[in-house]
């Protein structure tokens, strides 16, 4: 019992400073810069032997333990006391495991006020040629039957992320990002996950169901969050950052084929009666990759097992004050249009 008493009395100490970070975005800011990269080395090089998700292997565990356990307390090898005493604790532990191995990301300052930028003012002009100044990148990209090697893929956003680490002040190595397989990636594909980053082992999982053409920006996206940062706006605006800047074709192709899906997205509640316009000035060859995207994912989706999904990580993000949700992915395109001011300002001082 006193060994309970100290395992409940240090788990709530750490609970404490958990809600302190939640409440002092500055002390979430030190532990994420000066903590973090410390964990995220060792859990990821303890983790990188397994070629498979060590977290599928807890969950595992976990359903086979919890039956288990009812039945050793029906069967009387097991007090109803000490059963509610593991599971409590585990909880707890879990809790603290999740939030001082990553997820203290949520509560850091957001990246405007880490950068020192303003939010861009809405301009419908100035935003119309911001996305028709895209789409030109993304019809020169284009490339037909791209060649498709996932390690060569891996390296090459590796490389850029070190290239790019200062200006985008991302912990550059921050441990190992070694791609795992997952054996829930049937699950993963029906409900429309193409790739998550698990914060308790520190491993980054793609879903191999993924066209060659949205892998590279996938994985960078996960890659992001590998560095600590939790916001899915944030993480989408350094995969268009990486995969833009890259001079491997597939990569530089699927980083304006997304980021260009998400800009047409705003156009649409922005400006209605300029999007069609605009969306047509798209190479056909390129309409017809997004429409393979989109049949791609749908021959595979459960449609309720999706709803379900997106419910979930909806209230999942809401929690931990992403308070847009799921739509906190759109939200990239406001802070990719004040990292072209960053940009803009960094080529002036040059």
């Amino acid at each position: 019992m006193k060994k309970i008493f100290i395992q409940s009395g240090v788990g709530f100490l750490f609970l404490a400073f958990i809600f302190l970070c939640t409440r002092i975005p500055v002390l979430a800011e030190a532990y994420m810069h000066y903590c973090y990269p410390i964990i995220a080395a060792v859990l990821s090089f303890l983790t990188r032997w397994a070629p498979f998700s060590l977290l599928d292997v807890l969950i595992i565990v976990a359903m086979i333990w919890l039956p288990g356990s009812i039945v050793a307390m029906c069967m009387r090898r097991l007090k109803f006391r000490r059963w509610a005493s593991i599971c409590l604790l585990s909880v707890l532990w879990m809790i603290v495991w999740f939030y001082m191995a990553w997820g203290i990301g949520y509560f850091r300052p957001g990246f405007h006020e880490r950068f020192g930028v303003e939010q861009p003012r809405e301009d419908r002009e100035f935003f119309e040629a911001f996305v028709i100044r895209y789409i030109d990148s993304l019809n020169h990209a284009y490339i037909a039957d791209p060649y498709f090697d996932v390690r060569e893929i891996d390296r090459e956003i590796e490389a850029l992320y070190e290239k790019r680490r200062e200006s985008t002040r991302l912990p550059y190595p921050c441990g190992w990002r070694r791609t795992k397989k997952t054996i829930t990636e049937p699950l993963m594909t029906r409900m429309g996950v193409s790739g998550y980053f698990d914060p308790f082992f520190n491993e980054v999982q793609v879903n191999n169901y993924a066209l060659p053409i949205t892998y590279p920006y996938t994985l960078a996206h996960e890659k992001a969050h590998q560095f600590g940062i939790a916001s899915e706006a944030e993480c989408n605006l350094y995969a268009t950052v990486v995969c833009t800047s890259s001079a491997h074709p597939l990569v530089r192709y699927s980083g304006y084929l997304q980021t260009v899906s998400y800009l047409l997205g705003n156009l649409r509640k922005i400006s209605p009666d300029r999007y069609k316009e605009t969306a047509g000035q798209i190479d056909p060859r390129i309409i017809a990759d997004y429409r393979a995207i989109r049949e791609h994912w749908t021959k595979a989706l459960n449609p309720a097992l999706s709803a379900v999904q997106d419910k979930v990580y909806d209230a999942y993000l809401k929690t931990n004050q992403q308070q847009s949700g799921i739509l906190s992915y759109s939200e990239m395109v406001g802070l990719l249009l004040a990292w072209d001011t960053i940009d803009q300002q960094n080529t002036t001082e040059k």
